[in-house]
């Protein structure tokens, strides 16, 4: 099995600095949300906001598990007379990478899946069916790669929808930069799901969810203060 890897190579280890200022944000996030669920169990968007946002850090950890076996275990060089072919090739053998993504693919979808039920309310049997689609496209299709991105995109809209929706209703500032913080989101899935027309769309993909999880972060510093001031 060839993995295309469309990242430039100036750009390498870059995207694990970003992966992991996500996963600052995304565990800090929940765990608050935890704390706000201790106080108020009847509420229980505060816990599935934490679980969501856990499953989604953890899809992260996996992700830079796997890009360093990319970077610095299966990168080969071959010369052909005067020119230099340069290319990533994962054999499917190569457990740690493809158990890594796997891993990275089902958490983040699982994640935003129970973030997006949280606005959407699913009956049983929609979950288990929702949840053997995502397992199934997940490891069986041969498009894994433009699949996974396409089915963030689907649930990081909705979600989005779902913020900007409250914000007409309440026109606070918190929600309004929450809105605009899976808007970013949800466009940096739609710059991955390009990056095969040219590498550099990977870094701009990544920068914007950079961005997002700045401002995400920022809004819950927002919220925290504003529930200070209550007090």
């Amino acid at each position: 099995m060839i993995q295309l890897v469309y990242n430039p190579h100036w750009f390498y280890g870059k995207d694990i600095i970003i992966d992991i200022v996500s996963i600052f944000v995304l565990f800090l996030i929940a765990f608050f949300s935890i704390k706000f669920y201790k106080l108020n169990k009847r509420n229980k968007n505060y816990l599935f906001l934490a679980l969501s946002f856990i499953f989604i850090g953890c899809s992260f950890i996996f992700k830079i598990i796997t890009n360093f076996t990319i970077y610095y275990h299966v990168l080969e060089t071959r010369r052909i007379g005067f020119m230099t072919f340069t290319y990533n090739a994962v054999n499917s053998s190569h457990i740690l990478f493809f158990v890594g993504f796997l891993i990275y693919r089902l958490l983040m979808l699982f994640g935003l899946y129970m973030l997006y039920s949280i606005y959407l309310k699913q009956q049983k049997s929609n979950i288990f069916l929702i949840s053997y689609l995502i397992i199934i496209s997940t490891y069986f299709s041969s498009s894994t790669y433009y699949l996974f991105h396409i089915t963030s995109l689907f649930f990081l809209v909705i979600i989005t929808y779902r913020y900007l929706k409250n914000y007409k209703k309440n026109r606070d500032s918190t929600t309004k930069l929450l809105a605009y913080s899976f808007g970013m989101i949800t466009l940096s899935q739609v710059v991955f799901v390009f990056v095969a027309i040219n590498t550099f769309l990977y870094v701009i993909a990544e920068l914007i969810q950079l961005a997002s999880y700045i401002s995400l972060l920022i809004t819950f510093i927002m919220v925290l203060r504003h529930g200070k001031k209550k007090k």
